[in-house]
């Protein structure tokens, strides 16, 4: 289990993660694992797309990624007096890279792209901060002269770019009026890098930790409930955003990083996936509609994703004849496995690898089982898949154990049955219960013997049959 410390604990290392970021070609928010006195932790950076506009110190512009130490950029406090600052620090991504949970905010005429936790400084006496994922349609930004800019729409995808962040006139930690590290960034006023980074790590001046953690993030079903689903839609981008200056352009479709041109935006729902009707399922219908309240990890969480996306690759090494979906952008608790047109196909639902009874060895073991569907023998449902109980148990004794090698076989599947435990809310019994569920799924209890007797190589238990 990997488990996220304070962020300070890990501040001394900021430079080195932004080089291996930088040499392994890994977007921002690509979660880093370091190790200090502490424990395990990750870390990760926030900052503006390439092509961002950003005021200089002679009052024109430059894009963001063009900025480097000792130019002179215009920066102001919440007061707005502004004045040219030396930058102190420039740094992010070297080229286009797929920025996850980027989150593209319109406003006037024009659009900005920026990941989640970047900074807006919002219209209004107490000079608020913001972060992008909490923006709303209901919110106004302010403008480098004070004016209020509406936010027409919010939406979260990915976005095809390189990503860069900087530092305004030191690096101390800034004052309460945040003098000297507020920026111009096209046309609204946002925080520099140094903002950012004590904003992730405690409070700072018009930023409150446990109110942005309070409300809905962007694309979660809590925002998508207040405001609807354009959030997870294509936008309607405004004729100044796809512009020269800008050039972003969005996608109504899912494809390959190779086949998307640099600064397209690919909202969440062009993400989803079909599952066909027929396909067997890691939860019943039932069981699935009961845990979708269930607590869930944020919508833009990097690490549960990461870790999915991990599993999946190193899956593919063993079972390469599978088509593999992540359907992040969907609640549903549930993962799927299926045949169509001859492929084999295994989707595993966001709303399950977000639930936060699961981490990445509970996440392993839904794997293995989607993928004995496919593998898991006799007794098999009509189509040819293996039955719900066969796939538990051939999951854990052939799937996991030919994935997971030696110790780690042991040390992945205890805390998977562990976490399994709780998600399907049984005690953690290797004892099996009575009945049968034939080719259906088996109740909580028994899918966690099944677990046990898989790997104690004990047979499958009736309960499984």
């Amino acid at each position: 289990m990997v488990r996220q410390c304070e962020s300070a604990h890990c501040s001394g290392a900021d430079s080195e993660i932004n080089e291996i970021c930088k040499l392994e070609g890994w977007p921002i928010n690509h979660p880093v694992l370091t190790r200090d006195s502490i424990g395990p932790c990750y870390c990760s950076c926030s900052c503006l797309a390439f092509g961002t506009m950003v005021e200089d110190g002679s009052g024109g512009f430059k894009a963001i990624e063009t900025y480097a130490v000792g130019d002179q950029i215009m920066a102001s406090g919440t007061g707005l007096d502004w004045a040219p600052q030396p930058v102190v620090f420039s740094g992010g991504t070297t080229g286009a890279s797929r920025q996850k949970f980027t989150v593209l905010v319109l406003y006037g005429e024009t659009a900005l792209a920026v990941t989640s936790d970047h900074l807006f400084l919002l219209a209004g006496d107490e000079h608020t901060l913001k972060r992008a994922d909490r923006l709303t349609p209901d919110d106004v930004l302010v403008s480098p002269a004070g004016d209020p800019v509406s936010v027409r729409a919010v939406h979260i995808g990915d976005y095809l770019a390189g990503f860069h962040h900087v530092a305004a006139a030191g690096k101390e930690p800034p004052g309460e009026d945040l003098d000297k590290h507020l920026l111009n960034t096209n046309g609204v006023v946002s925080a520099d890098y140094v903002v950012q980074i004590m904003a992730r790590r405690s409070d700072v001046a018009g930023f409150n930790v446990k109110q942005h953690d309070d409300m809905p993030v962007v694309g979660s079903q809590e925002y998508v409930d207040r405001f609807g689903r354009a959030c997870l839609q294509a936008p309607e981008l405004p004729a100044a955003a796809t512009g020269e200056a800008s050039n972003i352009r969005a996608s109504n479709y899912n494809a390959k990083d190779l086949d998307l041109a640099e600064h397209t935006f690919v909202p969440a729902e062009a993400t989803l996936v079909s599952v066909p009707e027929d396909a067997c399922s890691f939860l019943s219908p039932e069981e699935a509609e009961a845990k979708r309240r269930s607590p869930k990890r944020a919508f833009n969480d990097p690490l549960a994703r990461e870790w999915t996306e991990a599993l999946i690759q190193q899956h593919k090494v063993f079972y390469p004849d599978v088509t593999y979906h992540l359907d992040w952008a969907s609640d549903e608790v549930n993962a799927y496995a299926w045949v169509e047109n001859g492929v084999r196909h295994v989707a595993l639902k966001g709303g399950l690898v977000r639930d936060q009874d699961l981490e990445l060895e509970g996440i392993a073991l839904v794997l293995a089982h989607e993928l004995a569907h496919h593998y898991g023998g006799t007794p098999t449902f009509p189509g040819g898949l293996s039955c719900e109980g066969q796939a538990d148990y051939r999951g854990v004794r052939n799937i996991m154990r030919k994935v997971w090698f030696g110790d780690a076989f042991i040390q992945t599947t205890d805390a998977a049955i562990a976490q399994m435990a709780n998600f399907f809310g049984v005690p953690n019994d290797p004892h099996p219960p009575g009945g049968t569920a034939g080719c259906g799924h088996p109740p909580g209890a028994c899918r966690v013997a099944t677990y046990h007797a898989a790997v104690a190589l004990s047979g499958k238990p009736a309960c499984a049959a």
